[in-house]
């Protein structure tokens, strides 16, 4: 609980001061840290893990994965990823496909993560297809003929009715500036009446549960509410332009 809401800290506080410890309290504990950017954490307390002989179960290993990916450490997910079935007879589950891949695709190595894509012993589910076009729009934005475009295709392939998919496909194409191509599939949208759920985020504040929904502009103090996320967008920007300063000073 600690852990997804993003005290870590207090999480571990949690844990050390537990007197038994399974697989899935650890599990939980290195996934806590993996998720929120403790890569170097996650992986330290994998090793006092197997110093226990507790054994890993496939959340170990999906903990480690999301580690490896938000550090950049992609020969040790290459290695983890090989361990988890050679050494510990752990299947890799879709998940731990689409972990790797997201280790792939963020290290920019868009053309090893769709070859590792297609040649994974079982069908790569759309979530797969997804991550590796995430990479691809960091990486592979204006590369039209590339890995981003074999994705795009694959996806509206896949699911054609899903408009979840659509809208990010077409996202993408006006990115790369294939205006033509982003058009014609709004319009296959539309023709085809299909609509995009709107993103919904949930807040719960003195115990009373806020729900916001993209483009709903109707909830009360909406325009407070903007006014500060603008004063703490200027606030990082001068941050941000304040250390950048100091560097080039040093």
């Amino acid at each position: 609980m600690y852990g997804k809401s993003g005290d870590v800290n207090y999480a571990r506080l949690v844990f050390d001061r537990m007197l038994c410890r399974n697989v899935w309290t650890w599990s939980s504990m290195i996934l806590g840290f993996a998720q929120h950017g403790y890569a170097k954490r996650a992986l330290e307390l994998f090793t006092e893990m197997s110093n226990y002989s507790v054994k890993p179960n496939h959340v170990t290993f999906l903990g480690v994965l999301c580690a490896c990916s938000h550090a950049g450490l992609v020969e040790d997910g290459k290695c983890y990823f090989h361990e988890m079935e050679n050494m510990h007879g752990i299947e890799p589950k879709m998940v731990h496909f689409g972990a790797m891949v997201d280790v792939l695709g963020r290290a920019d190595l868009l053309k090893e993560a769709y070859k590792f894509i297609t040649r994974m012993p079982i069908e790569a589910d759309t979530v797969v297809w997804r991550t590796l076009l995430s990479a691809c729009n960091i990486h592979d934005i204006n590369d039209y003929s590339g890995v981003g475009e074999k994705v795009r295709k694959m996806l509206i392939e896949l699911e054609p009715k899903m408009s979840g998919n659509i809208v990010m496909v077409a996202n993408n194409y006006a990115e790369a500036g294939l205006w033509q191509e982003a058009e014609y599939l709004r319009n296959r949208m539309r023709d085809r009446g299909l609509k995009k759920m709107a993103g919904e985020s949930c807040l719960e504040v003195g115990g009373s549960n806020y729900r916001f929904f993209s483009g709903d502009f109707s909830f009360i103090a909406c325009e407070e509410i903007f006014l500060l996320l603008t004063r703490l967008n200027l606030h990082v920007k001068m941050i941000n332009l304040r250390e950048y300063s100091l560097i080039i000073e040093f």
